[in-house]
Parts: C-alpha cells; structure tokens; sequence
C-alpha cells in the first residue's frame, strides 16, 4: 500500500468507527433494558398536565391550576384525615423548601386533602404555614385528576414550572433524597 492509499483508508475509517461503536453500543444498551436513572422519586410517565383545571383554595386565592405556574411545586396529598404523619411531611417539605437557600423562591407547597380539612385543622395549618396553599374535598378537578396516579402510599407529587407532574414519592420517603432531587432539578432548569 502506498502513502495515499493509507491516508484514504484512514479518512474513511474515521467515519465508519463511531457507526460501528454505536451499534455495538446500542445492542448492547437496547431498548429493551431500562435505563439508570439518579432520582430518587419515581417518574410519572408520561408526565401529567395539570394546567387549567379549576380550583378553589381555602384562602380563596387560587382559582385555576395556571396559577401555580411559572414556580415548581410540591404537592402534599392526604389520603385521609391529616394526622401527626401528615403534619410531619407538611412540615418535612417546609424545611426541604428552607434549606434550598436561595433557590427557596423558586418552589411553592401545595397541600390537597380528599377528604373535608376540619376548620381547626385549616387555622393551624395556616397559622404555622403562611405560605402553604391549602386544597381540599374530593369534588376538586385537580383530586380528580391527580386520583389517576396517586396510589394509597404517594404522598408528595413534584410539578414542574409549566403544569407537568414529573415525580411521585411514597409514603415514607427520605427527605434528603427529596431535597437532592430537587437541587438537581432546580440547578438545570432555567424556568421556574
């Protein structure tokens, strides 16, 4: 082989090499196999709208999910009446909220009840959490629709800033893994 044949061998493999790598890696990475993933929430596949369902808060505040927009939010969802586990989420995601420092802002909480929230139970939740919208009866169109994808041990669904409901968090859940998830998130996106 002489000095040109080499140098056109050699352009010509420069091309065909990344084809053959990707192949290989992708037998070998397939659609069948699922993909690692570093969150800890589990994903809502496909993500689920909430934007313009009609709402109404206990604050009387909000009257459309749009509202909600243009911030991530964290909605607490009680299954039943809000016990001590309730109240302690309620106050685990206030200090997941606090310790985003100054990213704080950029997240609001949500709370939704099926069930009806006693009035007692509402004064203290606004007492203590000024800043917590508070959702409750069955009859609202958001419980409706969420209803689809919350399971008796989900506790705490995560929305990104344009309506999607992008993760769910099972009873139990650790706090920290919450607070890194969101830190990721809110450290790639620009929205919100």
């Amino acid at each position: 082989m002489n000095r040109n044949q080499i140098k056109l061998l050699m352009v010509i493999l420069i091309f065909i090499i990344p084809f053959v790598i990707s192949y290989f890696l992708l037998n070998k990475y397939g659609s069948n196999q699922e993909w690692q993933t570093t969150n800890y929430g589990d994903f809502v596949n496909p993500a689920l709208s909430i934007n313009n369902i009609q709402i109404k808060s206990s604050s009387n505040n909000i009257s459309n999910t749009n509202s909600l927009n243009g911030k991530w939010t964290l909605i607490q969802f009680s299954h039943k009446e809000c016990l001590k586990g309730c109240l302690e989420i309620t106050y685990l995601l206030r200090q997941i909220n606090t310790a985003l420092g100054k990213d704080m802002n950029r997240v609001q909480r949500l709370f939704i009840s099926d069930s009806k929230i006693p009035t007692e139970l509402l004064i203290k939740l606004q007492k203590l959490y000024p800043k917590l919208l508070v959702v409750n009866g069955p009859t609202n169109g958001l419980y409706n629709l969420l209803s689809n994808i919350l399971k008796t041990d989900t506790v705490v669904l995560l929305t990104d800033p344009i309506g999607n409901v992008i993760l769910t968090y099972k009873e139990g859940f650790e706090g920290k893994k919450l607070l890194k998830d969101l830190k990721k998130l809110l450290k790639l996106s620009r929205i919100g």
